[in-house]
């Protein structure tokens, strides 16, 4: 120490050091020697230079002060140096930092009252926006944020960017104190977050040219919205003990129930339904059970149904989407479902029951869907009927194999969705389904499994009365729709990789299915070749 001392005040009687002296020294160059000791948390060194008049302020060309360094690096006894020599304990460098933000980033609150006595303003924000009391309730240092408070710091300021507030950055991190304390100084609970609207996919396309997009209401988010997406019980209890209203809506239309439905959050939704949280609420397009029913979240389904919700309520508008995704998205297609329909569609069988058992009614399809005409190729004119009438039956062979990214189809086990499809097919016709009921296009369950290859499928619909010859609305049988898709697996390992084992085609031949008439070309071949444009055929299920 003495060493060290001895060599800054040599390098002191003889001028700032050159380039070659400097580095020799450990020193940059450019560095200013009374940050490079406070950098080394040297206080003897800090003292030694201090008392041959080193300015106490002097900067490094980005502002940054010695104080700056000493507060980062929380260093209580060179700041304590650092003041009595002078320091400006409210000079901000070029990112608008100053020291009292550093201690609160640090969540150290010795530090934050040494600067406040010291004369700190406790409202100098940085250029977004940003407090030192938001920050220190973003770190969760409570004895940090009562400080600020005392010393005039303002609990509703919000920042720039997003519009948030200190409480609602408390409640997204989880800082149960801060979140108490700050209402307790007044933190205003219904606060909302900037709207920010923003042009969305409407579908999955890719973002191509017939996909119009819709607007999208981000933000407005009140410190319950926050709470219910992470799922933060305690927080919310908080707020809705100082006056939040449970069903708050975001500008989107969705409640925190439905928030919290939607992230996953089943624990939190289950105590917003204890809370009096409206069940059905759909202001969003879809309710908490529509959600939950798309995650697959039996709990909360049988929660939501045991506190009231309508089994039947249809889904009345998609989510959007971000490119090429559609992670945990309600697509357009499935406007008019309801939640029975929803849990075929996403074989959840389990639900299935626990719906029918509270009052939902099996036998519902979605109803007539309509496109606008611009998602067609050089489309103009009015809309134009793009299938419906879809029964749960078809849904559970329809669904996706994910719920995710599209290129994670075929991460899963083939075999292992065929038996999903099976257990959601077997309920359906439990409850009633009508196996040769057909959709807007004709397409009946025996089509959807031949064509998909659940050979499983198949033996239990033929079981049950499925017409093995009954032709779809291009005209096309079973056995004609298993044949084709036989021919493209042939073709395509990826096809053949994605399917289940076995061959619809032949287990329809088994149970006496006709055959197509190849002499009148009863099937495309141009399709079986690879040619499926030259077909004038659909291939409709």
């Amino acid at each position: 120490m003495r060493l060290c001392v001895a060599l800054v005040v040599c390098a002191g009687l003889t001028g700032w050091p050159t380039p070659g002296a400097a580095r020799s020294l450990g020193l940059e160059a450019d560095e200013v020697p009374l940050i490079a000791a406070v950098k080394s948390e040297d206080p003897a060194a800090v003292a030694a230079l201090l008392g041959e008049g080193t300015d106490v302020d002097s900067a490094q060309p980005d502002g940054a002060t010695a104080l700056h360094w000493a507060v980062f690096r929380d260093n209580l006894a060179i700041v304590n140096l650092l003041i009595d020599a002078g320091a400006d304990v409210s000079v901000a460098n070029e990112l608008g930092a100053t020291a009292l933000w550093l201690a609160a980033d640090n969540g150290s609150t010795p530090m934050v009252l040494r600067l406040l006595a010291a004369g700190a303003r406790p409202n100098v924000t940085l250029p977004a926006g940003e407090t030192p009391i938001m920050t220190a309730s973003r770190t969760g240092s409570v004895d940090a944020v009562n400080a600020l408070v005392a010393a005039g710091a303002d609990v509703n300021a919000t920042e720039t960017t997003r519009g948030q507030t200190a409480l609602m950055w408390a409640v997204a991190q989880g800082h149960h104190a801060v979140v108490s304390a700050l209402i307790e100084h007044g933190a205003d609970v219904t606060a909302r977050s900037m709207e920010r609207p923003r042009l969305m996919h409407a579908a999955n396309t890719n973002a191509s040219q017939y996909d119009q997009g819709m607007m999208w209401n981000r933000g407005g988010f009140t410190s319950l919205l926050f709470a219910a997406r992470h799922g933060d019980i305690e927080s919310a209890k908080l707020v809705l003990g100082a006056g939040a209203d449970v069903d708050a809506a975001a500008p989107t239309g969705a409640t925190p129930l439905v928030v919290a439905a939607h992230s996953g959050q089943s624990e939190f939704a289950a105590f917003l339904l204890d809370e009096g949280a409206d069940p059905d609420a759909i202001g969003a397009g879809y309710t908490a059970l529509h959600a939950a029913t798309l995650r697959g979240e039996e709990r909360l389904v049988e929660a939501l149904l045991k506190h009231g919700a309508d089994p039947d309520l249809r889904l009345e508008s998609g989510t959007p989407l971000r490119r090429t995704s559609q992670d945990w998205a309600f697509n357009p297609a499935l406007v008019s479902a309801t939640p029975y329909w929803l849990a075929a569609y996403f074989r959840e069988p389990n639900i299935m029951r626990d719906l029918v058992a509270a009052g939902a009614d099996p036998r519902l399809t979605t109803l007539e869907l309509w496109r606008p005409v611009f998602e067609r190729a050089g489309g103009v004119g009015a809309p134009y009927n793009a299938g419906g009438f879809v029964a749960p039956l078809l849904a559970a062979l329809r669904g996706p194999a994910n719920k995710g990214r599209f290129f994670l189809g075929s991460a899963g086990d083939p075999n292992e969705e065929a038996q999903k499809v099976l257990d959601s097919v077997r309920v359906a016709v439990e409850f009633g389904a009508d196996v040769n009921q057909t959709d807007a296009r004709g397409g009946a369950a025996l089509h959807a499994a031949a064509q998909l290859n659940f050979t499983t499928v198949v033996r239990l619909l033929v079981e049950q009365g499925a017409d093995l010859n009954l032709e779809n609305g291009s005209g096309r049988t079973p056995l004609q729709l298993a044949i084709a898709a036989a021919a493209g697996r042939e073709r395509s390992s990826i096809l053949a990789d994605r399917a289940p084992d076995g061959n619809t085609a032949d287990v329809l031949r088994e149970l006496g299915a006709v055959d197509p008439d190849a002499a009148e070309g009863a099937y495309c071949a141009c399709e079986a070749a690879g040619r499926s444009n030259e077909c004038n055929k659909g291939h409709e299920v």
